[in-house]
């Protein structure tokens, strides 16, 4: 269900590389930041914007003060909605030092495909979720995701037995 020729891997030496680098360095300031967590969803309460941010703040404080100092959080949604939260006042109060950027603008699906391939890592928290596009998204895009194990999320996440063989859903162990 997802276009493969919107949603691929950017690679050095892949043609559009260098503008992906450009439309990064346009969206992420600090020329330092090594490590990008992405966020692309509604701010809505059920996507856990808010917690996305307290999440963050949490491991930058596990990773350390430098390392932390190169990490950001790129939140494409709305920074404030009255189906949501006031993210911006959210990360003045818990984080004002994080590395976390706002994108809210339209962007085409070129430029989303940017957003995935210049990020190590996809996150979505929703406290239910029908399947979280944004995932599968970033996984076309070869980034990795982390969810909650809810709704149609877990689908998409490797889960493995003992043995490493990929878990069968049943009425014992039910996917949704």
């Amino acid at each position: 269900g997802i276009n493969q020729d919107e949603f691929y891997p950017i690679r050095k030496g892949h043609k559009e590389y260098d503008e992906l680098l450009k439309f990064r360095e346009q969206t992420i300031p600090n020329k330092d930041i090594e490590f990008v967590v992405f966020f692309n969803s509604r701010n809505i309460h059920r996507k856990r914007p808010g917690d996305t941010i307290l999440a963050f703040k949490h491991f930058c404080d596990q990773i350390g003060e430098e390392k932390a100092k190169k990490t950001a959080l790129v939140m494409h949604t709305q920074p404030s909605d009255n189906n949501g939260t006031d993210l911006q006042a959210m990360k003045n109060t818990f984080y004002p030092e994080g590395n976390i950027f706002f994108s809210s603008q339209k962007i085409s699906p070129q430029q989303m495909n940017f957003m995935y391939n210049m990020s190590d890592l996809t996150v979505l928290l929703s406290s239910n979720e029908g399947w979280g596009l944004s995932l599968t998204e970033s996984m076309m895009c070869g980034t990795m995701i982390s969810a909650n194990v809810t709704g149609g999320m877990q689908d998409q996440m490797r889960f493995v037995d003992d043995k490493g063989k990929w878990i069968e859903f049943d009425s014992e162990f039910p996917s949704n």
